[in-house]
């Protein structure tokens, strides 16, 4: 007789790996409310069907204080947005983000009327992501910081998009109890509809903040947590 594997998918390793740095089928489900695996595509379930990083990957990811996230495009109802997100968790995102921020000489713009929250999705896939931003990326213009992230593949972009953060850091909270960004901002690749680039951060008791800035702005708690 065939020996059925032990860890087919390799979730159990890579957890025991990263000390329980993981969300995970399990850690959604529960979060969210349905079944996370079936709501995805056959082919996406099948992308997703095992942990693709190595023993070599998880080391370094447990050295860097990095956590293994599986990302979905949607729930039963449709896109799994950054506002349908919060909606379904009925907690988490700063209620200041719906009644307008502003920098600099910008108007006011709410979440609500950016792409970027209202329309925009995480791709279904397994990523290692940094809990706080990297450090050589702080006080770094964006350009700058590209730098320092270097060249990716163009499906595996080192820098997260806000739906990405969103995502991974209102999860975290939800399942760890642990408010990750709570006195940084991670600086994604999403783009407001005044052209600056959404960051988000300073996560603290009323909920995730939502700010965008111009690529020419740099400060000491403005940086990225690196993906791969």
């Amino acid at each position: 007789m065939r020996a059925v594997p032990r860890d087919p998918d390799g979730l159990d390793t890579a957890a025991r790996a990263l000390g329980g740095a993981v969300l995970g089928p399990r850690e959604i489900t529960a979060a969210l409310g349905f079944d996370s695996l079936a709501v995805l595509t056959p082919a996406e379930q099948a992308a997703v069907a095992r942990v693709p990083f190595g023993a070599a990957d998880l080391e370094r990811a447990r050295a860097a204080g990095e956590m293994l996230v599986l990302r979905l495009p949607r729930d039963p109802e449709g896109p799994l947005t950054m506002l349908r997100l919060a909606a379904r968790l009925r907690a988490g995102l700063d209620p200041a983000v719906h009644k307008g921020v502003g920098y600099l000489l910008r108007p006011e713009w709410t979440i609500d009327d950016q792409p970027f929250a209202a329309e925009e999705t995480c791709k279904a896939g397994w990523w290692l992501v940094r809990r706080e931003p990297l450090g050589e990326t702080l006080n770094r213009a964006y350009a700058d910081q590209e730098r320092v992230l270097g060249p990716a593949p163009p499906d595996r972009p080192p820098r997260r998009s806000a739906a990405e953060i969103a995502f991974d850091t209102l999860l975290w909270e939800r399942v760890h109890g642990e408010r990750l960004l709570a006195a940084t901002w991670d600086w994604s690749r999403s783009v407001s509809t005044d052209q600056g680039y959404a960051a988000l951060g300073e996560f603290g008791p009323h909920g995730l903040r939502v700010i965008a800035y111009s690529r020419a702005v740099r400060f000491g708690t403005l940086g990225v947590c690196a993906q791969r």
